[in-house]
């Protein structure tokens, strides 16, 4: 009789055991949740950064051109009374053109890909609310069906010798 006491005994350290090991491997999935939430955090601002950059340099940008609209009206009002050649300013336009395009297409760029991280990632409150699910349900305390059948198998063999 007290063989099987220390089996029982041991049976519920393993099973104990084997609710720890699943446990850890839970916290740790919710940890690697965290981290990766954590760095496309990370990585949204950094975009959002970037924006705002190029969203201000754009904006500088623009003013330069109007600035420089200007003068070349005013050359244009002088050379047609004998002032300097429109040619000289013309490779200016063109470079400030380039650049502004360029900037539009970036933050066109930045545009979609912050789009992107919006629509295929979930966002902090989703994942904070599915980890409250879990929690609340906490199915670490599931018993699985190989250690009911290994349950009913023990029962029903003590109950056999006890029968006998």
């Amino acid at each position: 009789m007290p063989q099987h006491h220390v089996k029982k005994g041991n049976e519920k350290d393993d099973r104990a055991d084997r609710v720890k090991k699943i446990s850890a491997k839970g916290q740790g999935v919710l940890s690697k949740i965290t981290d990766d939430l954590k760095a496309l955090n990370s990585s949204i601002l950094i975009i959002s950064q970037k924006m705002k950059y190029l969203i201000r340099n754009e904006k500088i940008l623009g003013r330069n051109l109007l600035v420089l609209n200007k003068k070349i009206k005013k050359l244009q009002d002088g050379s047609s009374q004998g002032g300097a050649d429109l040619s000289t300013i013309q490779p200016v336009l063109d470079e400030i053109n380039i650049k502004l395009s360029s900037n539009a297409e970036a933050i066109a760029r930045l545009e979609s890909q912050v789009n992107n991280l919006k629509e295929n990632y979930a966002r902090k409150e989703d994942v904070s609310e599915i980890k409250y699910v879990i929690d609340s349900i906490n199915p670490l305390e599931f018993v699985s069906v190989n250690d009911i059948n290994q349950l009913i198998d023990e029962k029903i063999s003590k109950a056999k010798k006890t029968s006998r």
